[in-house]
């Protein structure tokens, strides 16, 4: 570096000058933008209880061993090792093996199933995160499934989730025992197109519980927990039935061969109403007597299900309607409880939930 008699100096480039009390500063990494989903999954984990380890499905395909080209259909293929492991040295498949976590609680199973309707979009909010981030229906579907998979893995239970909207279809197929990459997934803040749960079209929520019913036929567990996400959607306490306790899709001519009745044959079905819990004048449901849409769908649920089983089904219909202070307080914990306690219910544990019993 060279300088100048006048007190100026240049470094590498000789047409930038600074006076010699100046100093470059070197350019800093940019910072990742914080995950709002994340940081609440966060703030809720630490409620979650450890139940009782459960015996998991008895055989997964868990295993492996050699690949025989004569005896082996392709598809059994595990293609990573396609060419020859340099440590085993051949070529792999996989192979069922018993994988017994546990001894104490039961051989449980969870389903999820997320409303994916257009109405859970970016278009209606439903509250806002401690930072300030506005949070549609998928932002909780995904925050909700989180936290009933890392309920799961604390318990050694298998998971799968599926989606329903005018159709139905798999999300993560099961039984699945990926619980930590699960959580990744389902927590990764991505816009609506690319979101787990990308909104679209109607609401058809007995076709989403005839899919669970048609996936688990060919599996048997002590109890299968089923937990079902949907927004605000009926009025009608006839629609409520007819999305319950469906029998056939009129619009498509096909039979529904389960409905709340089957999948609760199974052991319990959850259902969680995700809702804004204002009245449209902006005073909080159930002010003043006037009841919110939220409120009014969760009613409506919990009547049919007490009528068609003639017992209290309250227990079976939460809400998670998430109310953030402008200290970034409220009913977040409270809600995070009330999914942990929907969890216990996988390992056959006394919670302070209403019944929701097995029929």
């Amino acid at each position: 570096m060279s300088s100048f008699d006048g007190g100026a100096r240049y470094d590498d480039n000789p047409f930038i000058f600074m006076e010699s009390d100046e100093y470059v500063e070197n350019p800093k990494a940019g910072q990742e933008m914080p995950n709002p989903l994340r940081a609440m999954y966060e703030d809720l984990a630490p409620l979650l209880l450890r139940s009782p380890p459960s015996k998991r499905y008895p055989q997964q395909p868990s295993g492996m061993k050699a690949w025989d080209i004569l005896t082996d259909p392709i598809s059994e293929l595990v293609f990573t090792s396609a060419i020859p492991d340099p440590v085993i040295g051949g070529t792999l498949q996989r192979t069922m093996r018993p994988t017994v976590e546990g001894k104490e609680g039961l051989a449980t199973h969870l389903n999820i199933l997320v409303d994916c309707s257009g109405s859970m979009g970016d278009g209606t909010y439903y509250g806002t995160s401690p930072t300030g981030f506005p949070l549609a229906g998928y932002h909780l579907a995904q925050i909700v499934t989180a936290m009933m998979i890392a309920q799961a893995e604390l318990a050694k239970d298998t998971f799968a989730v599926w989606g329903f909207d005018s159709g139905t279809y798999r999300i993560w197929e099961g039984p699945s025992g990926e619980h930590d990459r699960a959580i990744d997934y389902f927590l990764d803040l991505s816009p609506q197109e690319s979101s787990p749960f990308k909104p679209n079209g109607t609401t058809h929520l007995y076709l989403g519980i005839n899919k669970i019913g048609l996936d688990l036929a060919d599996y048997t567990f002590d109890q299968s927990v089923t937990v079902i996400l949907l927004d605000a959607a009926w009025d009608d306490k006839n629609e409520v039935r007819r999305q319950l306790f469906a029998t056939h899709d009129s619009s498509r001519k096909k039979e529904m061969q389960y409905t709340d009745r089957q999948l609760r044959e199974m052991g319990p079905v959850f259902y969680v109403v995700i809702g804004s819990p204002y009245t449209d004048d902006g005073t909080v449901s159930g002010v003043d007597g006037e009841e919110g849409e939220m409120d009014k769908t969760i009613r409506l649920m919990r009547e049919v299900l007490t009528e068609e089983y003639k017992q209290n089904m309250s227990g079976c219909v939460l809400d998670f309607a998430l109310v953030v202070d402008a200290e970034g307080g409220g009913n977040m914990m409270e809600f995070g409880g009330a999914l942990v306690e929907m969890a216990q219910v996988n390992a056959g544990l006394n919670t302070s939930l209403k019944p929701c019993p097995k029929i």
